[in-house]
Parts: structure tokens; sequence; C-alpha cells
């Protein structure tokens, strides 16, 4: 099962965070007094892993990215069919001195894979392709055919394969693009779900205060905000926030 967020989306968090490091700031003493590990480069850290969270890649990108390939990579294997066909009217025209039939040449098979996008198989399919005209080169040019149209016929089948490896890395890379966010807004989320537990303990005689490190109360803060500015502005606060950190500690 995987890990929840109680009910935030997860580019919601750095909004979460800043609300808490507010808080945070405001009770600072509490927390210190409580427990040394709010001391030191605490905020720092917390600070610094917001600021990770918001400039992550997001698996949206790279999608946009695989399906623009995928594109690419389909019109690819389109623009061999009519190289195919060519070949198959050769092979037919040379039906008679073939050492093959020219329905079993291979280009039937080889369109079919096509049509199923089946980019593998597209490459097996081409290659018999290519070896039964390897095999009857004489005959065929007799009818016409000409060695360029299987030069062409090869690169657009390369073109295809390298097209097909650039787009399962891209995949892989989105795969493992997820898991990598994924620990980024798991660690994340440790951070602010510690504040929002401690800061409940700790202003437990203060019921405003108390109900403000509540999720159930940041959620509704969260909301409020606008969806198009919340990173911007999140960010900026961000940034604001460790340079006066910085200030402080040197005077």
């Amino acid at each position: 099962m995987g890990v929840s967020f109680y009910k935030f989306r997860q580019e919601e968090l750095p909004v979460v965070g800043e609300l808490l490091l507010q808080m945070f700031e405001r009770d600072r003493n509490a927390f210190e007094n409580f427990s040394p590990e709010y001391k030191g480069e605490f905020l720092e850290i917390v600070v610094s892993q917001i600021r990770t969270v918001l400039n992550m890649t997001q698996a949206p990108t790279l999608r946009a990215e695989i399906k623009r390939q995928t594109s690419d990579l389909y019109q690819c294997i389109d623009e061999i069919i009519p190289i195919l066909d060519l070949i198959a009217a050769y092979a037919k025209r040379a039906n008679a001195t073939l050492t093959v039939k020219a329905s079993d040449f291979g280009v039937a098979q080889a369109k079919k894979e096509i049509r199923k996008r089946n980019i593998e198989g597209v490459c097996t399919k081409v290659k018999v392709v290519e070896q039964n005209i390897t095999n009857n080169l004489d005959a065929l040019k007799e009818r016409g055919y000409t060695e360029a149209l299987g030069s062409e016929l090869n690169s657009m089948t390369q073109k295809a394969y390298k097209l097909n490896l650039l787009q399962e890395e891209k995949i892989r890379a989105k795969k493992q693009l997820v898991v990598n966010n994924m620990t980024e807004y798991t660690l994340l989320w440790c951070f602010l779900k510690d504040l929002s537990e401690t800061g409940k303990l700790l202003m437990k005689s203060d019921k405003q205060k108390c109900d403000g490190y509540k999720f159930s109360h940041i959620i509704k803060q969260v909301r409020k905000s606008k969806p198009n500015t919340d990173s911007a502005n999140s960010e900026e606060l961000i940034n604001e926030k460790s340079n006066q950190d910085v200030v402080l500690e040197e005077v």
C-alpha cells in the first residue's frame, strides 16, 4: 500500500510545510525546550527539503516527452509501409522466378506487426524481407527493384529501432523518477507529521494554537490558496525564511 499524506495532494505538501514552519517559528522556544532535536539546523533542514520537493522534475513532464517520442516512433514505422508495398509489388511481378512465393516474402507479416505497434516484431519481420531480397536480388531487379529502395527500408527500420530504445529509456527514467520523487515527498511528510503532532502536544493548553497544527485545519488553508500561485509563493517565502535565518545566526 502506498504512502498516505493525510488528504493532501503531493503538490500541496510544500505549502503545508510553509504553514507549519510559520507556526514553528512562532512557537520555537516551546519546541526547543521540549527537545534539542528542534535546535540548530532543524529549520534549515526542513526548508531545504521543501525546496528539494519544489524543484523536482514531475512525472507529467516526462509523460509528455514519452508521448511525443511515441508519436515520432509510430510515424516512422508507418512510413515503412509504402516501402514494403513497393517491395511486395516487385515480388509479385517476379513471383515465377523467386525462391519463395511472393505471399511468403514477409511483407504482409511485417505490415501486421506495424499495425500492432510491435516494434521488436517489425524489426524481426523486416529482416525476413531483407533476407528474401538478398536471395532474390537479380529476379527483383529485372522487374524494376533498386537497391536504393532496400537501403531506404533498412534506414527507416534502424531509425525505428533507435527511437524505440529512446522511448524505453525514457519510460524507465519516468518509473525511476516516480520512485525518487516519492522518497522526497515521504521525507518531507515525516517532517510535517512530526511538526503537526509535536505542535498539537505542546500547544494543548491553547486551543486556537493547537487547532492550527491539525491537518484538518491546515488543509482548509491550503485549499483556499490559488492553484497557479501556490508553488511560486511557497518557494519565495521559503527563500525569504532561509535568508532571515542566516541573518539571525550572524547577529
